[in-house]
């Protein structure tokens, strides 16, 4: 069973087993949130906790730095977000991110190279939740990503390869990393 099945294997278990930890039904509740480049669903365990799906595809960014021309990537993980008040009120959180995914660097050459592998954020922020079900939420945290080389498509020799790795370890470890999204609680 691949790493992707089985994430959507334990979400759907969370999501169908209702009630959860003691909770009465009217207390389940969903929320989708995006930046438009990430998209997330989660589900809320009990009035402080939440965990939840994501999924995302950054466009080809142009680099144009050290022979990189351009990378794209693209992710799918879960998440657990614990909120001290509340998930659905003005509180501050922080949420813990798990996933897999893939970038493909570009160089001046025209060359590719593929990278894959897991990473992992630990966000912290506020969010302001308006009566409308809408929230607004931001904040920052480092991120790791072990992704290795998985292929390349190499059309010069120019050595530029070196290049694209050098990029992903400078992408290894990024100590500060913006978060804003926008949701709607349902």
């Amino acid at each position: 069973m691949n790493m992707k099945n089985f994430l959507i294997s334990i979400i759907l278990i969370i999501f169908v087993k209702s009630p959860l930890f003691g909770q009465s039904s009217d207390e389940n509740r969903f929320a989708f949130r995006t930046a438009l480049v990430v998209n997330a669903l989660t589900y809320n365990l009990n009035k402080q906790n939440a965990v939840g799906l994501h999924f995302g595809q950054i466009p080809a960014t142009k680099i144009n730095l050290d022979n990189v021309e351009s990378m794209e990537k693209n992710f799918y993980g879960f998440n657990y977000a614990y909120a001290f008040d509340c998930i659905n009120c003005d509180s501050f959180f922080f949420v813990t991110i798990l996933n897999n995914g893939s970038s493909v660097v570009t160089t001046d050459d025209g060359s590719t190279y593929t990278y894959s592998g897991w990473g992992l954020s630990i966000i912290g922020g506020y969010t302001w939740y308006f009566e409308n079900e809408i929230s607004v939420i931001i904040g920052s945290g480092p991120a790791f990503s072990s992704e290795s080389k998985d292929g390349e498509n190499i059309k010069s020799d120019k050595g530029f390869g070196t290049d694209a790795d050098e990029r992903m370890d400078k992408l290894r470890f990024i100590p500060l990393v913006p978060f804003f999204l926008v949701g709607y609680s349902f």
